[in-house]
């Protein structure tokens, strides 16, 4: 049954478990290679597993119709976390952010090849407009930027990917399925990861250690915030709020980190945001018009 106003605190409370988790791996980043946080980042967040699924239903939660279509997405956001956690170790977590933002935008195109979803003009050209942010934000050819700006790209692509392969694999296996791939995949992944890569190794203190177990809590908590959300409230009613989460980030990056984001970042971020906002808006439009439409012919 729904529930908006506990659907909006959920979504906003996970927003502020995943800030949590990016500002603090920012801070690791400075003394610890990147490979190593997300190797500590999914090893707890396994060992947290529990409190997302029932231990009951943990076995169960293995059990996939389609595996293979889970282990692709698994490594996904693997690749996912590092690419993004590399990339705040050299670039503001706010620019960062911004740039990841294009992601909604991006998987509403692959939606078209993979799920077989029309898009109509109005959707395209948001696409459009949000790319245009995008390019505000990073204003190539203007000024020399990092080379670390280009890696949200790769994260707002690899995170379309996996976010259209979830909505597919969602036909097959359940939420809890898709978190024990996730958190199992990543965990084995990163461990092979630091134990077959030279240099992915630092010493740890019991304050590194105590950190890792917080950005595993983080990820965990995170998550279960965004299941419950999602079984409150629609997806469309709780997009705009989602954005929430880059000024939780530029306030988070001014206050922990001294940065201040430029009037190009803000404006590129704010064109982004509203972009994916419509997007999300005429989805759940043209939803409703196809459950109203199949209403009539039965």
């Amino acid at each position: 049954m729904d529930n908006i106003p506990r659907g909006i605190v959920m979504v906003l409370l996970s927003i502020v478990f995943f800030v949590s988790l990016d500002a603090t791996a920012k801070l690791m980043t400075q003394t610890h290679p990147p490979f190593q946080i997300a190797w500590g980042r999914y090893l707890f967040s396994f060992f947290l597993l529990p409190l997302l699924i029932r231990p009951r239903e943990l076995k169960l939660a293995f059990r996939s119709n389609r595996p293979g279509l889970q282990f692709a997405r698994s490594i996904l956001l693997v690749s996912t976390t590092c690419t993004f956690f590399y990339a705040i170790k050299y670039i503001p977590l706010a620019d960062a952010i911004a740039i990841g933002f294009a992601s909604p935008l991006l998987a509403t195109a692959l939606a078209i090849p993979i799920l077989g979803e029309k898009v109509g003009l109005r959707r395209w050209s948001a696409i459009l407009i949000g790319f245009a942010g995008v390019l505000i934000v990073l204003r190539p050819g203007f000024e020399d930027r990092h080379w670390a700006y280009f890696l949200p790209l790769a994260v707002a692509a690899m995170m379309a990917t996996y976010n259209v392969l979830t909505r597919l694999v969602n036909r097959y296996d359940s939420a809890q399925t898709s978190i024990a791939f996730n958190n199992t995949t990543g965990m084995i992944v990163m461990t092979l990861v630091i134990l077959l890569l030279p240099g992915q190794w630092s010493g740890l203190t019991v304050i590194d250690w105590g950190t890792l177990v917080a950005l595993g809590a983080f990820g965990t908590a995170g998550h279960f915030c965004l299941i419950l959300a999602y079984r409150y409230a629609p997806v469309s009613t709780l997009a705009p709020f989602t954005y929430t989460h880059m000024v939780l980030a530029v306030i988070v990056g001014l206050v922990v980190f001294g940065d201040m984001p430029d009037l190009p970042t803000l404006i590129g971020a704010g064109v982004i945001a509203g972009s994916g906002i419509y997007v999300f808006r005429r989805e759940a439009a043209i939803a409703r018009t196809a459950r109203a439409t199949a209403g009539q012919v039965r």
